[in-house]
């Protein structure tokens, strides 16, 4: 990271929660998400904070792949990529390469966009993100469409619903119904085709993906036009249109018109069939997308053909000939050169299972450990306790110093002991208890974890703001006092000496999370030990003496409640903690 401006911790988490909201609005206002991800991207180059540079180049990548803008998207992908390989930063670069493999696969390079793709797969398995898993299953499904493997797609469709459904994203399944509706339909299963798409465009529905609802409605005009329904066809398509228009999502533009052609076609309105291919052929032809423009070009064939224009006809007949011809060599070339990525698919997935294997023996273990923590913290509980209170005796029948001193040596390490004995109990319970929810009073119960903390060195030089407005919450009060407690406690604890001490509380609701904040302007966490606070046992300094659990039972009691945590810090600026619980944990 290069100088990031003072005060920026607050300002860098609201422009990647920014981040957040665009890539969530991306389904119902496009251009929105587009823009909103520009105006953060200069913040960040304001900021001078490179990794949130590239988090917005790849967000602008995604989108501008969306609309179909392969250049732009493929530059703002590649900028992001570098900065996340030389920072060997796994979801970053899978994001990337994800934008890559899929502008890839959309202007016919199938078997590397199938590589890119299977390269993504393996690193969003080994972060266990089903959300991306079935985003990159879905677009390795619609390339064996494009090898005519329908095994293939129909299995990575199915597996793309199945990660979607680890997450609820409705619409994410929905994105994988879809195709898999298309599918049933060339197998002649078209009542099955029609229930498919049919559950869809519910899905779609339901979760306000107005653009992904477009999608479905065009899987469903194609089953109308195949049984000759070309009014209902073009009802569809009509909205179809509306929404591609507004979302300038040029690709799928080029396909829809190509279906309204057909239907007006089909109604025998000539005049319009030809405008709405003359339109399929412009977008194909402009976007480099010969998918769309060799169609369009068999389309006008066609219909110059029922006209009775031989000279015309002719020559989109040969236009499509040399693009059809073009796309087949591609395809049969890339179907050779993807057995080789298809091997390392089914090698990754063969290594998946075996990991997963693993990982569930791992699991046994770890409860095994969890059970054996419990027993002996509970046991050592009572000597450590013994030892504290002896102290008190020693500290009222001795007076000389050099004895005390030692005493003070002895009784250090006694508390250390007793708060990683305290911690690991904590940690324990966190995993094993019952969840009783209750409703949370975060006014009382934040003023009860300040208080708890008047034993600290640093509490005397410290100034708290808070800022509660969340009255209604229900949740398992012993883990959202963890949570608060251990940000709280941790702020005192890595307070600085030099400058007037400030912590600011701040509990709130957002969308549908609360959110709970806690900055502070302390020592703030050096770069090369960010990536491990949350570790077993770890201690970023030795100037506080810590158990090194504080955070790591934080962070287990935040996934106890199915939220996220995120922080920024700046080493001699400060930290803020940002841990979001979805409302209805």
């Amino acid at each position: 990271m290069h100088e990031v401006k003072a005060q920026s911790p607050t300002l860098i988490l609201d422009l990647e929660n920014q981040l957040k909201k665009a890539y969530d609005l991306r389904g119902q206002d496009l251009v929105r998400s587009l823009q909103m991800a520009q105006q953060a991207l200069q913040n960040f180059q304001e900021l001078k904070y490179e990794e949130g540079i590239a988090k917005a180049e790849n967000l602008l990548g995604l989108f501008h792949l969306i609309r179909g803008e392969f250049e732009i998207a493929e530059k703002f992908s590649s900028q992001a990529l570098r900065y996340f390989e030389q920072k060997q930063n796994i979801k970053g670069i899978a994001d990337a390469r994800y934008n890559i493999g899929g502008i890839y696969y959309r202007t016919n390079k199938y078997h590397q966009g199938l590589i890119e793709l299977s390269h993504c797969l393996a690193a969003y398995r080994q972060l266990g993100d089903y959300h991306n898993q079935a985003r990159t299953l879905k677009s390795m499904g619609t390339i064996y469409e494009y090898f005519n493997d329908h095994d293939k797609a129909i299995e990575s469709y199915e597996k793309s619903i199945e990660a979607s459904r680890q997450v609820n994203d409705i619409s994410l399944e929905s994105n994988a119904l879809n195709p898999l509706s298309g599918i049933y339909s060339k197998q002649g299963k078209t009542q099955l085709a029609f229930d498919v798409i049919g559950r869809s465009i519910l899905l779609k529905t339901q979760s306000g993906d107005t653009r992904g609802l477009a999608f479905a409605l065009y899987g469903r005009a194609k089953l109308f036009i195949q049984q000759l329904r070309f009014e209902e066809a073009l009802t569809d398509l009509e909205q179809v249109t509306e929404v591609l228009s507004a979302a300038e999502d040029m690709l799928g533009l080029g396909m829809a018109y190509n279906k309204i052609g057909i239907s007006y076609q089909g109604l025998g309105n000539v005049e319009q069939a030809h405008r709405y291919f003359n339109l399929a052929l412009e977008l194909g032809e402009k976007y480099k997308v010969q998918l769309v423009s060799f169609k369009a070009n068999f389309n006008l064939y066609t219909l110059a053909k029922k006209e009775g224009n031989t000279q015309l006809a002719l020559g989109y007949l040969e236009k499509y000939f040399l693009q059809k011809e073009e796309v087949i060599n591609n395809e049969n070339y890339n179907i050779i050169k993807s057995y080789e990525a298809l091997s390392k698919i089914e090698s990754l997935e063969r290594e998946a299972k075996a990991q997963k294997e693993k990982s569930e023996i791992v699991e046994k273990k770890n409860a095994e450990l969890d059970s054996f923590f419990y027993r002996v913290s509970h046991d050592l509980k009572g000597p450590i306790s013994s030892l504290l209170g002896l102290y008190n005796v020693v500290k009222l029948d001795i007076k000389d110093p050099k004895s005390l001193a030692i005493f003070d040596m002895y009784h250090s390490q006694a508390v250390r002991m007793n708060d990683i004995v305290i911690g690991l109990i904590n940690l324990t319970e966190i995993k094993n208890t019952e969840k009783l929810k209750s409703k949370i009073n975060f006014e009382k119960l934040v003023n009860e974890c300040i208080d708890s903390c008047r034993y600290l060195a640093n509490f005397s030089r410290v100034k708290f703001e808070k800022s509660i407005s969340v009255y209604d919450f229900l949740a398992e009060w012993a883990i959202i006092n963890t949570i608060l407690q251990n940000l709280i406690e941790n702020a005192i604890k890595y307070s600085r000496t030099n400058v007037e001490s400030l912590i600011k509380i701040s509990v709130f609701k957002d969308d549908d999370h609360v959110i709970m904040r806690v900055e502070d302007n302390g020592q703030g966490i050096p770069s090369e030990h960010q990536s491990s606070i949350f570790n077993m046992f770890y201690r970023a300094t030795e100037k506080n003496h810590g158990s090194g659990l504080g955070l790591y039972i934080l962070k287990r009691a935040v996934e106890r409640t199915q939220g996220d945590i995120d922080f920024v810090s700046v080493p001699n600026q400060g930290s803020s903690f940002v841990v979001r619980i979805p409302y209805n944990s």
